[in-house]
């Protein structure tokens, strides 16, 4: 479903706005500057909770798409352990790409900690990071946010060996993580929709209000004089 708004340009936050009928209740003890300043900041209001709306569900979508790509290259390895460096590299590589690209484009993205987690599981498992290889290439894999976050420490550091069992077990949790998101949207589209509507009401409103400050102008304009 697509929404064309416009203008949007201001975040604010959610707001809970009177809904009145007519426009006279709308208006009273106000100003007719004042009674279009409200109409304006009620607008106002309301695109800017579409617009932080709208953004939210572009990152959960490209968020999505990354997981989706990383749980899509672990289950081609989940029949049968991985046991050599390369491949234990590489699948870390495509995990840490997709954390460092979650926390670069969407830093409040709720799934991180579990995502930063679980992936820093996988390096302690797998080839143990960069500092315990000695590598000093940056773009080579090593613990993300490591005391905030620390791997289970039970099993041996870099021995170069990622089980099936684990495999399907960090798939698991990136599957979970894209449901979470997935589900966070569809909330997302139906908050879009009710402001939406409340939009619309708020654009009648304005409208039946202009159109009754006209009248009572005229109504003077026809008085002066008699």
């Amino acid at each position: 479903m697509t929404y064309s708004v416009s203008p949007i340009s201001i975040s604010r936050p959610m707001v809970d706005w009177p809904e009145p009928s007519d426009p006279n209740e709308l208006g009273a003890n106000l100003s007719p500057d004042s009674l279009m300043a409200y109409c304006q900041a009620r607008l106002d209001s309301i695109d800017g909770q579409v617009n932080t709306l709208f953004n939210g569900e572009q990152q959960n979508a490209s968020a999505t798409g990354q997981i989706d790509k990383v749980i899509s290259d672990l289950k081609e390895y989940d029949a049968s352990d991985v046991k050599d460096a390369a491949t234990c590299k590489q699948l870390e590589s495509e995990f840490q790409g997709l954390i460092l690209s979650l926390k670069n484009s969407d830093p409040s993205c709720p799934q991180l900690p579990t995502l930063t987690k679980t992936y820093n599981e996988m390096v302690w498992s797998g080839d143990g990071g960069a500092k315990h290889t000695g590598s000093s290439d940056p773009r080579d894999p090593d613990f993300i946010d490591l005391a905030q976050y620390p791997p289970d420490r039970s099993g041996p550091q870099g021995d170069n060996i990622l089980s099936s069992q684990e495999l399907q077990g960090y798939a698991q949790t990136l599957s979970d993580a894209a449901a979470n998101l997935n589900s966070n949207s569809e909330l997302g589209m139906v908050q879009i929709q009710s402001l939406m509507s409340q939009r619309q009401t708020a654009i009648t409103l304005s409208t039946n209000l202009v159109q009754s400050l006209g009248d009572q102008a005229n109504k003077i304009a026809d008085n002066i004089g008699h």
